[in-house]
């Protein structure tokens, strides 16, 4: 009886879907040590952040484009990161539930609400702040996956949104090149400056709350 021969097509389809079915496992058998944990549960919220703070912002000045696209951008870097951390069994439901400008983090409540308040005096501040976030996360980004194996599906998807972060990066200098700066008060000047150095700091803070 002679042996019936497999299309090449079916096999190499057979090998692609083995293949995934060992990409997956491998991938829920990931373990991170506790500062990675602690690293991806901030990321989580530090990615919530940059979406509210920027819906915040596209209430005040509706018609630039950044605040009305990016906040869609930063609801999908929390789906790819709430995933992750599924994968890795880390529970996140306490994150997952918090209400629109609520933060576990203590530091990241008191960063928003001073973010907001700055770039509540003119759209040009509230594009400064928008440039100066994304540089915060593509620096907590790069920090975050040194510290995970590069081989691992969280180093993947934390390279994914670097990416997305310096997209986002090019679309606020485009738009701040195009707005003028307003004149400000050297009290406001002040306090805006202020409200920048928190972003400075913050990554020192990040465990805490």
């Amino acid at each position: 009886m002679e042996r019936e021969e497999i299309p090449m097509k079916t096999q190499i389809v057979s090998l692609l879907a083995a293949f995934a079915c060992l990409s997956a496992g491998l991938a829920q058998a990931q373990t991170y040590s506790a500062e990675a944990i602690a690293d991806l549960r901030f990321m989580i919220e530090e990615e919530k952040l940059a979406g509210d703070v920027y819906r915040a912002f596209g209430a005040l000045y509706p018609t630039i484009m950044p605040f009305r696209n990016i906040p869609k951008s930063e609801d999908q870097h929390v789906t790819t990161l709430l995933a992750q951390a599924g994968l890795a069994g880390v529970d996140v439901s306490d994150l997952t539930s918090l209400p629109a400008n609520t933060f576990q983090n203590t530091s990241l409540q008191t960063l928003f609400t001073d973010l907001v308040d700055q770039g509540s005096a003119s759209s040009f501040a509230a594009l400064s702040i928008g440039r100066e976030i994304e540089l915060l996360d593509i620096q907590d980004l790069t920090n975050a996956m040194a510290k995970i194996p590069t081989t691992s599906s969280l180093y993947t998807a934390y390279g994914n949104l670097r990416n997305a972060s310096n997209n986002h990066l090019n679309a606020f200098n485009k738009w701040l090149a195009i707005t003028p700066p307003p004149v400000p008060e050297p009290e406001s000047h002040a306090m805006f400056l202020a409200g920048l150095g928190l972003l400075g700091v913050i990554a020192g803070r990040r465990k805490a709350g």
